[in-house]
C-alpha cells in the first residue's frame, strides 16, 4: 500500500490551449472527508463497515504526475483486534488525475466515489463511480460525468479547494448527495459549485 505522504502534488495540470501548466496540490498527505460509517447489521448482530480514501501518485511523466483515487473498505472496527482491510484498489482508468475524493456507503453497502478530474486535455471535472457488493472486491465501475468544467485555476494557485462531500440522505439511506466544485471560466477564486444527487437501482 503506498502512503499518502508519497503523493503531495496531483500537477501540472494543463490550463489554457494546454500550453500553460500548473501544479495543484492533491492533498495526498491525508485521508479525505471522510471516515464513513455504515451497519449492514443490526444492532443485535452488526456488520460494521468503515469507507474512506485518499490520493495517491499512479505514476510520473517528464511534465506531469498522474493521481489516482485510493480507497479502502474496513469491517468490524468493534471486534478485539480493531477494524480488518476488507477490501481496497485504486481508482485510475486512465491517464486523467482523480483527486479531492469523497466515499460513502447506502443502507445494502453500495459505494459511490466522487472526486474532481483533469489533465492536460480535461479541464477540473466533477466525476463520480461505484460498486455493488457483487462485484468483484477492490473493484470500481463505470465513471459518470456529473460535471464537465470549462475553465482552470489561473494565477499562483496550487490548491485545489479543501474537500468535497459524499453523503446519504436519511430519509431513504439509499440517495447520495454529492457536492464539488469547478469553473465556468478560466481565472482566480471564480469557482462555482454543483450539487448532484443518484441512487443505485439495487436500493430501495
Amino acid at each position: 500500500m503506498r502512503s499518502a505522504t508519497e503523493t503531495p502534488k496531483t500537477g501540472p495540470f494543463s490550463y489554457s490551449g494546454g500550453r500553460v501548466h500548473r501544479s495543484l496540490d492533491s492533498l495526498g498527505d491525508r485521508l479525505m472527508y471522510r471516515l464513513a460509517y455504515r451497519n449492514l447489521g443490526t444492532s443485535k448482530s452488526p456488520l460494521e463497515s468503515l469507507v474512506v480514501n485518499h490520493s495517491v501518485q499512479v505514476s510520473v511523466g517528464k511534465r506531469a504526475q498522474v493521481v489516482g483515487v485510493r480507497w479502502y473498505e474496513l469491517r468490524n472496527p468493534n471486534g478485539t483486534n480493531g477494524a480488518a482491510l476488507y477490501q481496497q484498489g485504486t481508482f485510475s482508468p486512465d491517464s486523467t488525475s482523480r483527486w479531492m475524493g469523497s466515499i460513502a456507503m447506502d443502507k445494502v453497502g453500495n459505494i459511490a466515489v466522487g472526486y474532481s478530474a483533469s489533465s492536460s486535455s480535461v479541464f477540473p471535472s466533477i466525476r463520480y463511480t461505484g460498486r455493488v457488493p457483487s462485484d468483484a472486491l477492490g473493484t470500481l465501475g463505470t465513471e459518470n460525468i456529473v460535471k464537465a468544467g470549462s475553465g482552470s485555476q489561473n494565477g499562483n494557485l496550487h490548491r485545489w479547494g479543501d474537500y468535497s462531500s459524499l453523503s446519504i440522505d436519511p430519509s431513504d439511506n439509499c440517495t447520495f448527495f454529492y457536492t464539488n466544485q469547478y469553473k465556468k471560466s478560466t481565472g482566480s477564486f471564480n469557482w462555482s459549485t454543483e450539487i448532484t444527487s443518484f441512487k443505485f437501482a439495487t436500493c430501495q
